[in-house]
């Protein structure tokens, strides 16, 4: 019998395994299993990994992530992050006035920041499952970071008026995040993924994408790739239009969400990298068992023939999801529901 983290690696070098592998994206929602208040997880790395050991032990899928946090980087460089009770983290005050504000800006040691909590994460989840299963740490991409600093109204207002700028602003953020790559590395992880919502079609244009992030994601994978381990891209929202962009970057895999139809999403990758995704995390929160299995077995249909595929949901699980639906999604591969 194949373990979890040899299906996953079939699945990510263009081979059909015996099984599709399933990893939803866990974060704040594993509290639910372990009981530990969601807040905490963000702030203590030892019950983040209790955490999501918690929530593998409940629902034994076949990999595990960081909890995803939007902030942890910006804050360590000077911004001001609210947390509300239950919830993720967002930023509230910008620490650079202008882009040229951002060359000023350094990144804090890791050990004296937020930034440690996931690094220990990590190292406790390799340690505790890294030979059988998958494990995956989150990083802010550099064109998102760059809004966090500046704020991303500002952000695009200066990509317009001064582009050449932006992209040494962007660049420079890429930047900073190597110690934190190195970091991650060092940790033991299988997988960085490297979260870029701010690069969204809902948000900017596609030639935005290639001007202003795709360049400095590129950067980003040849550098995991430098360490050893694989890396992944996740965007929000309709992806469609940038995704064969997306696969030049080189990463190994291309998390989607739910608003990218995986057949056309398979058409355009033709098994350049792994598409991971992409149950609609509404329908996880809001839906019968019964649809959330028709909408999980549609994703098989639509991309596990040929491999190069994981299902997973199309963006974090909302900490209201009922345990049942998410055992559902991952029992259509693993459990007593059948494989269309």
């Amino acid at each position: 019998m194949h373990s979890s983290i040899e299906l996953v690696e079939q699945a990510m070098q263009n081979e059909e395994p015996p099984r599709t592998p399933v990893i939803p994206l866990v974060g704040l929602y594993s509290s639910v299993c372990s009981g530990y208040p969601a807040n905490d997880l963000l702030r203590d790395g030892n019950l983040q990994a209790k955490s999501q050991l918690a929530a593998l032990q409940c629902f034994k899928y076949d990999g595990v992530f960081t909890c995803m946090d939007l902030t942890v980087e910006a804050e360590a460089l000077g911004a001001s992050i609210k947390f509300p009770q239950g919830a993720f983290p967002y930023v509230i005050d910008h620490p650079a006035e202008s882009p040229n504000a951002v060359f000023d800006l350094e990144m804090s040691s890791i050990k004296g920041s937020r930034l440690l909590t996931f690094v220990n994460a990590t190292k406790q989840l390799v340690n505790r499952v890294g030979r059988t299963h998958l494990v995956s740490t989150y990083i802010i991409g550099p064109f998102t970071l760059a809004g966090h600093l500046i704020g991303v109204e500002s952000l695009l207002e200066h990509a317009i008026e001064d582009s050449e700028l932006i992209k040494e602003v962007v660049n420079h953020c890429q930047e900073m995040l190597e110690p934190l790559v190195e970091a991650y590395i060092t940790a033991g992880t299988h997988n960085i993924v490297i979260l870029e919502p701010t690069a969204s079609s809902s948000i900017i244009s596609p030639k935005f994408f290639e001007k202003y992030s795709a360049p400095d994601l590129s950067k980003m994978v040849s550098r995991i790739h430098n360490g050893g381990i694989k890396a992944t891209i996740h965007i929000c929202g309709n992806t469609l239009p940038i995704l064969y962009a997306m696969c030049d970057t080189k990463a190994d895999a291309l998390s989607i969400d739910s608003a990218v139809d995986l057949k056309e999403a398979k058409e355009v990758v033709r098994g350049r990298t792994t598409l991971i995704g992409n149950v609609d995390t509404t329908l996880i929160l809001t839906a019968s068992k019964e649809n959330v299995q028709k909408a999980a077995e549609d994703c098989l249909r639509k991309a596990a023939k040929g491999g190069s595929f994981i299902l997973s949901t199309g963006c974090d699980i909302p900490l209201e999801t009922p345990n049942h639906n998410l055992l559902t999604l991952v029992n259509v591969v693993t459990g007593n529901l059948t494989q269309h």
